[in-house]
């Protein structure tokens, strides 16, 4: 396993009380999903001329475990430098109160197909006790944002019906399952450092050929990363999949960044910056 013990072993353990994350001009929520039974934080950043009779774009961002803090810094300081359009940001992650019970609940969220074997030996490799983790719940976590979470969002703010996914590592893995299983629900992805090669043999692959046989047209704007420490393995499949998606779909926009000297870890803070930038530049009026 080459990603997901290094992202696992640079967090430390946080707790989750619900509390305004005052220096990052967000708020935090509580989200309890009757579909899967899991109580979920929502971390929202605002425009900071937020105003009711306008309509905004949402960007949803997974892995607010790790991600939170450096995503509203960086929507904060972006938009103070009017870099990037009005825009709304939410986080989403977990209560999870230890690294392992976070890893193992994501391991489930954000994997589509199941992978037993590698539920075994990463579960061996990560001291996950029984019954251990257990891939392949991602299409109900995709119902919950989409049937709950994004909902719970637009009633409480004003949004545009514009909506953004992105993920990092397995969240990246994810981001790219939802633009062929359900392309309608987001016109903005950012797909960084995913785990496609690690993943069941590459399986983004069939999902992206299933999508590719009845459809010609993806007219949506994608982000794609990698930092240039990671795998050389990675990296060439993602500049292969660049190329495919292009060929595919000649109405998409797409964008490929490597990052200099960074890896699967330190790349994090470059990526939320860069893809913000890119999904969401300024336009000059």
């Amino acid at each position: 396993m080459r990603f997901f013990t290094l992202v696992c072993c640079i967090i430390s353990s946080i707790a989750f009380a619900q509390k305004p994350l005052i220096n990052y001009h967000a708020v935090s929520y509580k989200l309890y999903s009757t579909i899967n039974k899991t109580t979920y934080r929502l971390g929202v950043s605002l425009p900071k001329e937020y105003n009711v009779k306008k309509k905004y774009p949402v960007l949803y961002m997974l892995d607010g475990y790790y991600a939170s803090e450096i995503a509203h810094g960086t929507h904060k300081t972006l938009k103070f430098f009017e870099e990037i359009d009005d825009l709304i940001l939410v986080t989403i992650e977990g209560t999870a109160v230890t690294n392992k019970d976070w890893f193992t609940k994501r391991w489930s969220e954000l994997t589509f197909t199941k992978f037993p074997t590698y539920d075994s030996t990463t579960s061996i490799m990560e001291g996950i006790p029984a019954p251990g983790l257990k891939s392949g719940d991602g299409k109900r976590f995709l119902n919950v944002i989409k049937n709950e979470i994004i909902p719970f969002i637009e009633k409480k703010y004003a949004t545009n019906g514009h909506r953004g996914l992105s993920g990092h590592s397995l969240g990246g893995l994810f981001t790219a399952n939802v633009l062929f299983h359900s392309p309608e629900l987001f016109d903005h992805y950012a797909i960084n450092s995913p785990s496609f090669v690690d993943w069941n043999k590459n399986d983004i692959l069939l999902a992206e050929k299933e999508f590719a046989s009845k459809h010609k047209s993806l007219p949506v704007k994608v982000f794609l990363s990698y930092g240039q420490l990671e795998d050389e393995e990675g990296i060439q499949n993602m500049k292969n999949i660049a190329t495919l998606f292009k060929s595919h779909y000649p109405d998409m926009e797409i964008k490929l960044v490597l990052f200099d000297d960074e890896g699967h870890a330190s790349v994090i803070p470059a990526m939320i910056s860069k893809s913000i930038r890119y999904l969401y530049e300024r336009k000059i009026k």
